[in-house]
């Protein structure tokens, strides 16, 4: 595979064309104050995250820089976008909104270097959203060459205490070939984990649930983990504090 770090302008120019048709889930003009210069806003989300009775949202924005796009002549796009992603929460006050969070290196980009062929975790393959005041942050794994894999995890954060809480993990996991399911969730506020096995998207079996209780600490929190989508060991995305 042989990867070039500069476009032709015609490349170059679909590329972006590309880049700016993302959906938006508000319109673009309304959260514009909180886009930075040299950015745009890819995904948005409105939901009452402190149970003032208001719409909060949360933001996806993204570097738009044009050396940050890489040709890729092997297998995968043929263009790699590795442009930053930013995470914004903001509240609504009386006043408008204040950006109560920024968080960078925390999403993933849309393409990867070490695996062309993994599609966008966030955008393609996952999404930013709120459900019942809670910010969920799921990301999937989803490759078009090298893999049968394919997986999905799940981020839920609740605020608490001026901080976005870390109460809820789920990982979902089935291969292509097999149809083998492996399932997994994390409640952190009891700090109790159901693992299921046994299921398969291809027959009819009948999946095996199991509890047990975590060892690990049981706070974390949206402003100090971190996410390591793109690893050499393999595709998918690991998490630590």
């Amino acid at each position: 595979m042989t990867i070039k770090p500069r476009l032709s302008v015609v490349t170059l120019a679909v590329a972006l064309l590309l880049a700016a048709g993302s959906a938006f889930a508000e319109s673009p003009t309304l959260f514009e104050h909180w886009v930075p210069s040299g950015w745009k806003l890819t995904a948005s989300a409105t939901g009452d995250l402190n149970q003032d009775g208001t719409d909060d949202a949360v933001l996806v924005v993204e570097e738009v820089n044009a050396e940050k796009l890489f040709q890729n002549e092997g297998f995968g796009p043929p263009v790699l976008n590795l442009n930053s992603r930013r995470l914004i929460v903001l509240f609504n006050t009386q006043s408008g909104y204040r950006e109560l969070l920024a968080r960078d290196k925390l999403l993933p980009s849309e393409h990867s270097q070490e695996n062309p062929c993994l599609a966008d975790p966030l955008l393609s393959e996952g999404e930013i959203s709120i459900e019942r005041g809670r910010i969920l942050v799921e990301l999937g794994t989803w490759l078009s060459c090298g893999s049968y894999g394919v997986s999905r995890q799940t981020f839920t954060f609740r605020f608490e205490s001026e901080q976005f809480r870390l109460i809820g993990y789920d990982h979902s996991a089935f291969s292509r070939n097999s149809g083998e399911v492996t399932e997994a969730s994390v409640n952190y506020l009891t700090g109790q984990k159901k693992t299921t096995t046994g299921g398969n998207m291809f027959e009819d079996t009948r999946p095996t649930a199991s509890w047990s209780q975590i060892s690990e600490p049981h706070q974390f929190y949206l402003e100090d983990i971190s996410l390591d989508c793109f690893s050499s060991d393999g595709p998918g995305c690991n998490w630590y504090r």
